[in-house]
């Protein structure tokens, strides 16, 4: 009998200790037994559908883990003139990624201080941001956002985001697969296949063709530092980090002097400084262009309608192009260490949900979330093979490829825009699918596959030099305060160089020397040596706070 009891006793005791720990659970991932918590989070990074978290399949296992979920909002209309409405009138979501007037909520008190959440209530998100944790402090020491691609590591893409001199694949098939490293054996190849074929589809072939409408400048801008294996938009002295800027120095003489020559020789589309975005993303697309220089997301949307052109050969390969044998190509990005945009709690959060929220993104943070982020689950959207490597089928690629199930799954909902760390795990794998060899390789066509074996390479970047490290990069998260020389610099020589840029490149090459010699002189009149002084200060510091 008593024996009985003790036993009873025992039971009871247990079922007790149960449910308090499994209280104790909730509570942990801010959840009481049973509630769940809808916040509400504005993205004004991105376009999209609305929706709510817990309605995709990884946002649900998200909410099971912590009572959280979140309505998304994203932008429609001017994202600025949204944020402002917020900040007038003190009203924000509780989660808000303000994009371009990130610090104008600053200013206005918008966010909160993150610094105590994470340390006391987020391991996971701390160790997520250690590489930039003193980076991401503002001038008073807080930190109020939290960006998205922590980098983890350095991973050579397969395919080319970037930059790069293009060159139609009909051109290089047709002269043998030529291999172009220098500038000029680039124009070779576009004069060789131009003459051969001064129409296409009945209409003019465009040998060169190049962008320069509204803020799209950086075709122009930028070939002089990358032709001399510099990294992208402004010159950085390894050793001593000085920085200058390129546009009154000989490199960029020496590349207008080019395009003047390419211009003389019929070569050079006479449109280009008249067209815009969509005239000339028409050209891109119609195959009628044979080279042309930029980064593959500037001209994505007439490339992508190429890939599916009846015939393969319209579409282009790149190459990283340098003036002179022996430079050293820096076309890649390297490793990069962006703080912002990214998302904040604001101000109108209460304690408690704020200890809720950076919960919810903490477990985000893990790294089994970040896998499930990122791949999925395996056996359905990804496989692991012997040797712990990650890969996708067909089947799947063709699965996760389709919007409908990325919705439905999450992977746009969930992926970019919160706390997600790039480049790769610890175990070796890319944390982007995308960027992992063995999915790029499988999503290759023949076409593809006949360019690789062509050029002896696995994937299209093997062609690209790793990048140097460059802990500054990338440089354009410096802050230029609005009405400062600085400012008044970047404004001013975008203006003067799209207006004298014309005029040197078209002129005839008698003339080329007394047009650059005008160009220099207005250029040199503009306060640059301001605008290196903040990049320069901003380069530095960046560095220091790697560590570097």
């Amino acid at each position: 009998m008593v024996k009985r009891k003790s036993l009873v006793l025992f039971l009871c005791l247990m079922l007790v200790l149960s449910v308090v720990t499994a209280c104790t659970n909730k509570e942990s991932a801010g959840q009481e037994e049973g509630e769940v918590f809808t916040y509400k989070f504005f993205n004004a990074s991105s376009t999209g559908k609305d929706v709510n978290t817990a309605d995709t399949k990884i946002g649900k296992m998200f909410e099971e883990a912590t009572g959280v979920n979140f309505d998304i909002e994203h932008i429609v209309g001017d994202s600025n003139q949204k944020i402002g409405t917020m900040i007038a009138s003190g009203e924000y979501p509780e989660l808000l990624n303000a994009q371009n007037a990130t610090n104008d909520v600053i200013d206005a008190g918008g966010f909160v201080p993150l610094n105590d959440l994470i340390e006391e209530h987020a391991p996971n998100l701390r160790k997520l941001y250690d590489p930039i944790w003193e980076k991401m402090k503002q001038e008073d020491g807080n930190i109020y956002i939290l960006p998205s691609g922590v980098s983890n590591g350095y991973i050579k893409p397969p395919n080319v985001g970037q930059s790069a001199f293009w060159i139609k694949r009909e051109a290089l098939k047709e002269q043998g697969y030529p291999h172009p490293k220098t500038i000029d054996e680039f124009f070779e190849i576009v004069e060789t296949y131009a003459k051969a074929h001064p129409k296409t589809d009945g209409a003019d072939t465009i040998p060169y063709t190049l962008l320069q409408y509204d803020w799209h400048v950086g075709q122009l801008f930028d070939p002089p530092a990358f032709l001399s294996g510099e990294q992208e938009g402004i010159m950085v002295d390894d050793e001593t980090l000085e920085v200058s800027v390129h546009h009154n120095q000989d490199i960029t003489k020496r590349w207008l002097k080019i395009l003047n020559e390419v211009n003389a020789k019929g070569l050079f589309d006479r449109e280009a400084f008249t067209q815009n975005f969509d005239e000339y993303l028409a050209k891109i697309s119609s195959g009628r262009v044979v080279g042309w220089f930029g980064p593959r997301w500037e001209s994505g949307t007439a490339l992508d309608t190429l890939e599916l052109d009846d015939d393969p050969y319209n579409d282009y390969m790149g190459f990283p192009i340098v003036f002179e044998e022996g430079i050293k190509d820096q076309y890649l990005n390297p490793e990069s260490y962006v703080t912002s945009p990214g998302m904040g709690l604001t101000s109108g959060t209460s304690e408690e949900d704020q200890v809720r929220i950076i919960k919810f993104l903490d477990h985000m943070a893990k790294l089994d979330s970040q896998k499930l982020i990122t791949w999925g689950i395996e056996g359905e959207t990804y496989e692991v093979n012997e040797e712990g490597r990650y890969y996708r089928t067909q089947e799947q690629i063709d699965l996760v490829n389709k919007e409908e199930f990325r919705d439905e799954f999450g992977f746009k909902a969930l992926g970019w825009y919160w706390p997600i760390m790039g480049g790769t795990f610890d175990d070796g794998n890319s944390v982007d699918p995308a960027v992992q060899p063995e999915v790029a390789q499988l999503a290759y066509d023949e076409v593809d596959k006949e360019f690789l074996e062509a050029y002896n390479i696995e994937t299209f970047t093997d062609l690209f030099t790793e990048p140097d490290p460059a802990p500054w990069f990338p440089f354009w998260d410096a802050v230029i305060e609005t009405g400062s020389e600085a400012q008044l610099y970047d404004q001013q020589s975008r203006d003067l160089i799209k207006r004298s840029y014309p005029d040197i490149i078209l002129a005839d090459p008698s003339k080329f020397d007394a047009e650059w010699d005008k160009f220099k002189g207005e250029f040199d009149k503009l306060p640059y040596k301001a605008y290196e002084d903040v990049i320069e200060a901003s380069v530095k510091k960046e560095a220091e706070l790697m560590g570097k």
